[in-house]
């Protein structure tokens, strides 16, 4: 009976205690779980916490940083004793600081644009831009160089012998000669126009050899260059961004994911600014959070954006806290308290609907 009661005034000292302590709260902007509505603070994990300080009776204030590291560091370094947002628990984070239990999990999701919302035009310049590169460009002045030095020797061998298909002036000659060329590369032949002296003869059996195979060379690199570019195009999962311009929001954990995916990592402060790169062309897709994800593209603004394939690498959200911190048993206590009566599963509902996250 002693021992009960000592418990019991061991307890009630020490929320006594906690009640009367003022919690620090560090937080971000991170829709929808921390973010600022008509002047206050709102969100899922800001209500979920403001009902866990109303079951544990304590005060709290906020202060809001610019990422999920300066989060991090501020519990680190216990100019906070609570971060609460959307961080997930991961092991580096763990060799630093403490969490309360998960009350939310959610994986990575990628974003891309609709491929339904391509028109026409869209679809052209789709083709075009897969062509427009060094490589492709580069063969084709490297043709356009070879038809001028063809055009120039038929134009010199032929304008002594043949002055009526091959004037004397140079440009007039080398206009009609660079036709020819044109004229045998793509058709074999120009029609009533060819060479009639030795030297232009030897210089037209040679582009005509040579046609045959440019011309295969041309159509085998044409194709494979569209082939190539539209595979890389097609982002269905993770697997495919390799290689890619991969947006996401800066000191997340899913720079580390990307990076372990070989992506080329595009790092934005805020999920929208990474969504409106993509907007604009300057990235293939964005790979973020899911739920902050999904709750964006909510918005008209995005509606040319889509999600492609399922979640990965799930992960856990808790509330950090300090190492060792003497308030992280409660909380776990309240957490369960609130998912028992239905207060986590209300806010749930109210942020990311019914159905299952």
């Amino acid at each position: 009976m002693r021992s009960i009661l000592l418990a019991a005034a061991l307890a009630a000292s020490f929320l006594g205690s906690l009640s009367a302590q003022t919690i620090h709260v560090v937080t971000r902007n991170v829709e929808p779980f921390s973010f600022e509505q008509d002047g206050k603070r709102t969100g899922f994990a800001m209500q979920l916490w403001d009902s866990l300080a109303k079951e544990l009776n304590v005060q709290y204030d906020v202060k809001v940083v610019g990422s999920a590291k300066e989060m991090v560091e501020a519990v680190q370094n216990k100019t906070a004793d609570v971060g609460v947002g959307a961080l997930s628990i991961t092991a580096e984070r763990e060799k630093i600081i403490d969490f309360t239990q998960p009350f939310f999990s959610g994986g990575q999701q990628i974003v891309v644009p609709h491929a339904g919302d391509s028109s026409s035009m869209g679809a052209i310049w789709s083709v075009v831009a897969s062509v427009l590169n060094w490589k492709f460009v580069g063969s084709f002045a490297l043709l356009i160089f070879v038809m001028l030095v063809i055009s120039h020797l038929v134009w010199m061998f032929e304008h002594k012998v043949n002055e009526d298909m091959w004037p004397k002036s140079y440009i007039a000659g080398m206009w009609e000669s660079f036709w020819w060329s044109i004229s045998t590369l793509l058709v074999g032949g120009a029609d009533n126009k060819g060479p009639i002296g030795v030297g232009g003869r030897l210089v037209a059996i040679a582009w005509m050899l040579l046609s045959i195979v440019l011309v295969s060379l041309l159509t085998a690199s044409f194709a494979s260059t569209l082939t190539v570019n539209t595979l890389q195009g097609d982002i269905k999962g993770p697997n495919d961004l390799k290689g890619k311009a991969v947006a996401t929001v800066a000191g997340s954990a899913s720079v580390g994911i990307l990076n372990a995916l070989s992506a080329h990592v595009q790092q934005f402060e805020t999920a929208r600014l990474a969504l409106d790169a993509l907007k604009a062309g300057k990235v293939k897709a964005v790979v973020y959070d899911a739920p902050m994800l999904k709750f964006l593209l909510n918005d008209e603004a995005y509606a040319t954006l889509g999600t492609v394939g399922s979640e990965f690498d799930v992960s856990n959200y808790g509330f950090a806290l300090q190492q060792d911190s003497t308030i992280r048993e409660r909380l776990n206590q309240a957490l369960l308290t609130l998912s028992e009566d239905g207060t986590t599963e209300k806010l749930r509902e109210h942020y990311f609907g019914t159905e299952p996250q």
